[in-house]
């Protein structure tokens, strides 16, 4: 029996610091997986900011996920992110990414599944004309399924095909390049709830080039929320995406820290 369709919006206001860095267009959507439990879930994430002086900044994100399940045993996941930032005029930051997931629960009391997953994007701060990646893993629950939250570790494989534009550095021209790689990943998931209040999210994504260990990349993802009440949430947000060997030599990591509060309608 269908249920009434679930719609979060999500305003994100009081602070926001973006730090010039590396953004690897990764999709946070496993972290979803725990609240999807009925027939249908659509979830909208949104940020906009607009200030205008003796500085002119505009900024916009938003993130949609839409999952399904079928027959139980079978859950689907279609993905869209979005990050466009601009500073007097001059674009600076334009990132997007979707994602298609599908999980098959092979044992559903211990939510134990198998993943399959296609994703393709850009970032135009990062210097990434396209990455496309396809690839599948399982993921497992290594604690018991309690209220107070839960540890998942999910681990697998996946292609990668990223292609960088021409570029100058130091006088000197390089050409626009296309890198195939297939990496391993390990990924973690956790959810700790200390009181009906306060809960700690974190994922953490690992992905090592499988030809050269020392190539590997890694997204950090943690919040710190404070639950007011069923339908209002302040919450401590902060997040790091580092790479070992980029393949454009002047990109650095990156490091995000946002406070926010979050209405559910």
């Amino acid at each position: 029996m269908y249920k009434i369709i679930r719609l979060y919006i999500q305003f994100f206001i009081i602070l926001y610091f973006p730090l010039i860095g590396y953004s690897q267009t990764v999709i946070n959507t496993e972290s979803n997986l725990n609240k999807i439990d009925s027939t249908f879930h659509l979830f909208i994430d949104g940020m906009g900011d607009y200030k205008k002086g003796n500085l002119d900044f505009f900024m916009i994100k938003s993130n949609l996920t839409i999952g399904s399940r079928l027959k139980d045993k079978n859950l689907l996941r279609l993905s869209f992110s979005n990050n466009y930032q601009k500073l007097d005029s001059q674009p600076y930051k334009n990132s997007i990414s979707s994602q298609l997931r599908y999980n098959f629960f092979y044992n559903v009391e211990k939510h134990h599944s198998f993943f399959l997953f296609s994703q393709i994007g850009k970032s135009q701060r990062s210097l990434i004309d396209r990455r496309f990646l396809i690839g599948g893993g399982i993921r497992q629950r290594i604690t018991p399924s309690k209220n107070a939250g839960y540890i998942d570790l999910a681990y697998g494989a996946f292609y990668e095909n990223e292609k960088y534009p021409e570029y100058k550095i130091d006088r000197l021209s390089f050409p626009s390049e296309t890198y195939d790689n297939l990496r391993l990943t390990f990924n973690v998931f956790t959810r700790l709830k200390f009181n009906d209040h306060w809960n700690l999210v974190t994922v953490m994504y690992s992905q090592w080039k499988s030809n050269r260990i020392k190539n590997y990349r890694i997204f950090l993802d943690s919040t710190l929320n404070y639950i007011i009440n069923k339908k209002a949430t302040i919450f401590l947000k902060f997040n790091s995406r580092i790479q070992s060997e980029p393949y454009i030599p002047f990109v650095s990591n990156e490091t995000d820290t946002l406070l926010g509060f979050r209405v559910s309608i």
